[in-house]
């Protein structure tokens, strides 16, 4: 037993109190007893001297006041019958008036009575004596015979239950303290993060109970903390999941948790050595974290934008409110809209793309038309003119209409392509014969390469892939003013590669990624001619076929167009 324990401090000092009383008490009423013992042995003591000195006097005449019965302290008075005194003992204290008054009424009986003289107390006894007077005999109060054998009675009864209570105690207060203090080291072990440990709930009475309680305690804090931990676990995968980017502060403005995204959105940020806020390490732009201070004092929501070099991003700063209504803090959700913003960006161009390239044979049809209705043109051969010209718009506008519907059906997935084995040689040759004389025209040289006849044979649609060379050669010749234009292909064990290459006005850099898009065209104006959906078919075709397209070009230098076609061993 923990001799330190409070428990066992306290019972001991119970203990101590309890027997203090109980020696207060008892020494207590040893003085009132010994008090009254005193006072009776006085009163004794004096009638009875007095009833003797009473005899001698009736026995003889002579009475000094020094009869052999005075041994001890005290005195003795002869009253006259008038009740004066009329002899005193040697030493014999003074009577007090009560004294005296009830000695003038004695009429022939015993009296008593007790006085004060200064700190003492005497008893006082009266005998009559004949018809001569009375004696009156004081004695004082002789105390303390009863104290020391009181007091030794006390101390051997105090040692006596001393020595049988200390066993019984020490055995009494370890049932107590030890199942105590093993609740006390489960519940320390429980508060520090142990919830595995129990108690022992078979300890007795209320302390088995209390272990009890314990345990039950314990089992639904473990399971709460379970569940904590596996919605916190749960929440921090949903928000290290999110393709938007998620900072949250707390009231003081110090950031309290941030997700993968965010620091994806921010990589690219150009780094800065002393920042004069330690948040800007995160997002370094000071007018996003005043925003953030704005929301917290405000408690209103905050959205606006925010461009980050090449993105556009979504900004919604949200207050975070706890149950009593305080703000505690702010999050914010940084959403990289720059694809949606494309999107419609495309859109809109989409939509003013297809209303000019359909404006532009429309227009010109009308303006032909509608002399040929008034009568105006009455030449055959300029009317055989203009019907070669609305011919030819309304041939561009069936092509147009046409790229619009294999591309809708391309992107739908709704078009089967079959495919075959094909020897690529006599194809590559056979386009390149039709456009040769095309690009002739146009002051250029068709360039083939002289050992594509060793090109391996693919698996692929024969139709598909002359299609796509057509789309290639019509761009290249189209947008080189003078040089050449060249066809090559390169293989390997597992593809064939085919290369449209061009010396012409070429491509800037920050318009590759959008080469491929509908109706893009490098002239803004589209002041030329073509649909802008070749290359738009060309990319979904060979997206349809497994294979890839890509460019490389520099303005002013040329463009190169690729893409890639399996071989036949690689499909079976």
């Amino acid at each position: 037993m923990n001799k330190n324990s409070v428990l066992v401090k306290r019972a001991w000092l119970f203990t101590a109190i309890v027997l203090l009383a109980a020696v207060a008490a008892l020494l207590l009423t040893t003085f009132l007893l010994d008090r009254t013992f005193a006072r009776n042995d006085a009163r004794d003591m004096a009638l009875t001297r007095a009833r003797m000195l009473a005899a001698v006097r009736a026995d003889d005449a002579r009475f000094d006041g020094r009869a052999d019965v005075l041994q001890d302290e005290g005195g003795a008075y002869l009253l006259a019958q008038g009740g004066d005194v009329t002899e005193a003992s040697d030493g014999a204290p003074a009577l007090p008036g009560s004294a005296m008054a009830l000695a003038a009424q004695l009429n022939g009986g015993e009296a008593l009575l007790d006085f004060r003289d200064g700190m003492k107390e005497w008893a006082c006894a009266m005998a009559p004596v004949g018809g001569d007077g009375a004696v009156i005999v004081v004695v004082p109060f002789a105390g303390g015979r009863a104290v020391p054998c009181v007091l030794l009675g006390l101390g051997a009864a105090v040692l006596i239950s001393l020595l049988l209570f200390a066993p019984l105690s020490e055995k009494l207060l370890g049932g107590i303290v030890k199942p105590l203090a093993a609740l006390r080291d489960t519940a320390s072990a429980v508060a520090e993060g142990n919830l595995d440990l129990r108690a022992d709930e078979n300890a007795p009475d209320e302390i088995g109970e209390v272990g009890a309680s314990l345990n039950r305690v314990s089992t639904q804090l473990s399971r709460n903390m379970y569940q904590l931990i596996l919605e916190r676990n749960r929440l921090r995968n949903m928000l290290d999941g999110l393709s938007e980017g998620i900072v949250a502060i707390d009231r003081a403005g110090q950031i309290t948790h941030t997700n993968p995204a965010l620091e994806r959105l921010f990589t690219r940020q150009k780094p800065v050595q002393h920042w004069p806020d330690p948040r800007m390490k995160v997002v370094p732009d000071a007018s996003v974290w005043e925003d953030f201070d704005q929301v917290i004092k405000s408690g209103e929501t905050l959205t606006r934008s925010l461009d980050v070099r090449d993105m556009n991003l979504k900004l919604t700063i949200t207050p975070i409110v706890d149950e009593l209504g305080a703000i505690v803090g702010a999050v914010g959700l940084f959403s990289d809209v720059t694809q949606q913003e494309r999107l419609e960006r495309t859109r809109r161009e989409y939509v003013s793309n297809v209303s000019h390239e359909l404006r532009t044979p429309l227009t010109a049809m009308r303006a032909l038309i509608e002399p040929l209705k008034e009568g105006m043109v009455t030449r055959e051969e300029d009317r055989q003119r203009y019907y070669d010209i609305i011919l030819r718009e309304v041939m561009r506008l069936s092509r147009l209409i046409n790229d619009q519907l294999e591309l809708s059906r391309l992107q739908s997935g709704t078009l089967a392509i079959e495919k075959s084995r094909v020897s690529l040689d006599d194809l590559i040759y056979d386009v390149c014969e039709r456009y040769r004389t095309i690009a002739e025209e146009h002051g250029l040289a068709l360039q083939v390469q002289e050992d594509l006849d060793r090109l391996p044979t693919v698996w692929t649609n024969a139709d598909r892939v002359e299609q796509l060379l057509i789309i290639l050669l019509d761009n290249a010749i189209k947008y080189t003013p003078e040089g050449s234009v060249a066809i090559s292909g390169t293989w390997d064990d597992e593809k064939v590669t085919l290369s449209v290459k061009d010396t012409g006005v070429g491509i800037e850099e920050d318009e590759l990624p959008y080469i491929f898009d509908r109706f893009y065209k490098v002239d803004k104006a589209h002041s030329g001619q073509g649909s802008g959906l070749g290359l738009s078919i060309a990319s979904e075709l060979l997206k349809r076929m497994g294979e890839d397209i890509w460019v490389t070009s520099e303005a002013g230098h040329g463009t190169e167009f690729s893409f890639t076609l399996h071989r036949e061993e690689t499909e079976h």
